[in-house]
């Protein structure tokens, strides 16, 4: 699920969420930084270390047995670690609470529209609407030969009656992850972007980001990262206009793993 804020000067902030992967040209995937000296990680950037791990591990159980719901957290792997680790991007309206829009992509997600066949769950116009916002689904998360592949679209569009605000959204995320028994490496990405208004005021944007992944885990006796690195760059493909500062700029983390739990983090100078 996507987790992204959008927002206006006069508007209330908004979180919206949605779901999906990456494409060849992602501005992120492609884009240098540097950093400065590692630390130790911040309470969210921890929750991101822990949320890369989660969903590698999905990714691992995915790889030998397939099913919609593994394969929308490793489809998802991206933007919930960009949100975690680099925060939700500014922008702000209210789109549904995020109880409806869990709600709505795991509906989407689990219904009779996500296909299992052999190594494959294939999405076709896995639709949900709730709360006057409707999201839909396509395309396939595969695994095979000691790797997983992704590429699934999205969009998601709507009115909410209590404020007024439209939203008109894009999502492609892809990726392929190659899964040993012991190393999780590859790369996943996100391109987001469409438009939002709310009282007579509209805003165009495009955002992608990526995430370069080089693990090592062990399962016993539990699964853990204990080395290696995950990259997470989000860069602005069109800021909307009239957009400056810090919060428009784009940025990268780097996080390191030397054991267990053991974490640190670099940023983007």
């Amino acid at each position: 699920m996507k987790r992204i804020v959008l927002a206006f000067p006069a508007a209330a902030c908004v979180a919206l969420l949605a779901g999906c992967g990456s494409s060849s040209v992602n501005a992120a995937l492609s884009k240098s930084f540097n950093y400065g000296a590692p630390q130790a990680p911040s309470a969210s950037e921890q929750a991101a270390a822990s949320s890369a791990q989660a969903n590698l591990s999905d990714a691992t159980a995915f790889a030998s047995a397939p099913d919609g719901t593994k394969g929308a957290a490793v489809a998802s792997f991206v933007d919930e670690l960009a949100a975690a680790a680099l925060g939700s991007s500014p922008l702000g309206i209210a789109a549904p609470a995020p109880a409806t829009r869990t709600r709505m992509v795991t509906r989407a997600v689990t219904s009779d529209c996500a296909v299992v066949s052999g190594n494959t769950v294939t999405f076709k116009n896995c639709t949900e609407t709730d709360s006057g916002f409707t999201i839909t689904l396509n395309g396939s998360i595969s695994a095979s030969a000691g790797s997983v592949t992704w590429d699934v679209s999205g969009g998601f569009s709507g009115t909410d009656a209590a404020s007024g605000v439209s939203v008109n959204l894009n999502i492609h995320d892809a990726g392929t992850i190659a899964v040993t028994s012991t190393t999780v490496k590859g790369s996943a990405t996100s391109e987001f972007g469409g438009s939002v208004s709310a009282q007579g005021q509209h805003a165009s944007f495009g955002l992608d980001t990526a995430a370069v992944v080089d693990m090592t885990y062990q399962t016993t006796p539990s699964y853990c990262v204990t080395s290696g690195t995950v990259e997470v760059k989000r860069v602005w493909t069109q800021r909307p206009q009239g957009a400056s500062g810090p919060d428009f700029a784009d940025v990268a983390v780097k996080l390191t793993w030397s054991g267990c739990d053991a974490v640190q983090v670099a940023h983007s100078t």
